[in-house]
C-alpha cells in the first residue's frame, strides 16, 4: 500500500495514558475494541509518513490536557465506535516526531471538547 508523501516524522511515541488505553483495548473481548486497536496501529504507521493527516483542533485547548502534556498543537483522528486519538507534533532541533497523547472514548473526549461532535 502506497501512502502519499506528507510531512514525515522520525518516529511515533505514545504517552503513558495512550499505552494504557492500547493495552486495555488489546485485552478487551468486545469486537469494537479489536477494531479500534487495529485502527490505532494503522495510524501509527500513517502518522510517521504524514504527521498532519489528522484534523487540527483549534485553540484554546483544555487546560487539563495542556497541564498534563504541555503541547502547542493538537490533532485528532476519528476511530471506530466514536473513539478518538489525540496527538501532537514535536520538534527537537531538526527532528520531528509525533506523540500520541490520548486514545479515548466519546464520553472522555466530550469532557474536554463539549461543543465538538
Amino acid at each position: 500500500m502506497l501512502m502519499g508523501q506528507g510531512l514525515r516524522a522520525s518516529q511515533v511515541k505514545k504517552s503513558t495514558n495512550a499505552i494504557g488505553a492500547l493495552q486495555l483495548l488489546q485485552k478487551a473481548a468486545a469486537k469494537p475494541a479489536a477494531s479500534i486497536f487495529k485502527r490505532v496501529r494503522f495510524f501509527e504507521l500513517r502518522l510517521k509518513n504524514d504527521c498532519q493527516c489528522g484534523v487540527v483542533i483549534p485553540k484554546p485547548y483544555p487546560k487539563a490536557l495542556v497541564d498534563r502534556y504541555g503541547f502547542d498543537n493538537l490533532y485528532k483522528v476519528e476511530l471506530p465506535d466514536f473513539w478518538r486519538l489525540l496527538y501532537t507534533i514535536v520538534r527537537d532541533g531538526k527532528t520531528r516526531y509525533v506523540v500520541i497523547l490520548e486514545i479515548v472514548d466519546h464520553n472522555a473526549y466530550n469532557k474536554w471538547f463539549p461543543s465538538d461532535h
